[in-house]
């Protein structure tokens, strides 16, 4: 039997206070997959077997439909960016009383899937959306969703365009700024350039989600990294080299930057790491969802002597750290 909009939305709510208040996984995992059947449901878009294909653009590549909602089902990805944003309007409420908080989501993807299920937490008076995607499938999905469920009333336009040149509306205060279009290392996908294009349009006191992207270069070794998840509570023995960039809200583009590599016999596996502040207390770390994977940059073969690595940051349609020794 078909649920009713009034049910839709109870589940969403539901499904969101388990997301923002609980520490369970399996309800956190049942939390989810409850809102993918339903988001799956209105729009036709399903996370299964990804048939369509990626956009590329001259910043790099905008994900296909059908990869972004299975972004939804990265479990501590989706928690974690729900409950940093939830807190960070928490406190734009607190910071400008009787204000609508204006939010432009830039790559919502099919779901809106950062914001859609914050309804359930905050009214259309105090919290509004542009949503924003390159992909007109995905928008359209997006529009589909939020009409079907009787949410826009939340949404002030849905605006079909690349991110990493879009101009703010007139008239319009944009409060914050959602973009979670990476990959670990800052590979691949357009986020610094989108960065770089819509942080300098906004004011002192608008936030950008997430707050911090940190990428260290560190020395691994396999087996220490093996027993990390054999061995409960192992802490592997790493060598941290330093951080080769962050990007924050005082965003600037990466430099090139010379880090000092030790000699080790048994440390010889260059990764980077990267690490992501979405709001205040709420980080995603090494291994716990596909962005904070570490990126296998090289084998140092033989490595008996110290020496210099450089990275540098390209901004292409292949955007990505590349580094000389």
């Amino acid at each position: 039997m078909e649920l009713t909009t009034q049910q839709r939305n109870e589940s969403i709510s539901a499904a969101t206070d388990t997301l923002l208040f609980e520490d369970n996984y399996l309800h956190i995992k049942n939390a989810i997959d409850q809102l993918h059947l339903l988001f799956a449901g209105v729009t036709g878009v399903n996370a299964g077997n990804i048939t369509d294909q990626d956009i590329h653009l001259p910043s790099g590549k905008a994900v296909s439909t059908i990869k972004a909602a299975h972004c939804l089902k990265e479990l501590e990805r989706t928690r974690r960016f729900i409950r940093g944003i939830y807190h960070a309007i928490k406190h734009l409420l607190d910071t400008i009383p009787a204000h609508t908080i204006n939010i432009l989501y830039a790559g919502c993807g099919p779901y809106a899937t950062l914001l859609t299920p914050l309804t359930s937490q905050f009214t259309s008076a105090q919290i509004n959306f542009i949503l924003l995607d390159i992909n007109r499938d995905s928008l359209d999905a997006a529009k589909m969703m939020y009409e079907q469920l009787s949410l826009s009333g939340y949404v002030i336009d849905y605006v079909c365009t690349d991110a990493t040149t879009y101009k703010f509306p007139d008239g319009i205060c944009i409060d914050m700024v959602i973009s979670e279009t990476m990959l670990n290392a800052l590979r691949k996908e357009p986020q610094l350039a989108i960065m770089n294009n819509l942080i300098p349009q906004m004011r002192p006191e608008a936030i950008f989600i997430p707050e911090e992207i940190t990428v260290e270069a560190v020395l691994t070794q396999w087996k220490e990294e093996y027993n990390s998840f054999t061995i409960k509570d192992y802490q592997p023995k790493r060598i941290n080299l330093g951080e080769v960039y962050c990007a924050r809200r005082e965003f600037k583009l990466p430099q090139p930057v010379v880090i000092q590599v030790p000699a080790s016999e048994t440390h010889n596996r260059l990764d980077l790491f990267t690490e992501i502040t979405v709001f205040g207390k709420e980080v995603l770390t090494t291994y716990t969802c596909s962005l904070t994977m570490p990126f296998a940059v090289c084998k140092l073969e033989n490595n008996r002597e110290d020496m210099k690595v450089t990275f540098e940051y390209v901004m292409s349609d292949h955007p990505g750290f590349t580094y000389m020794i």
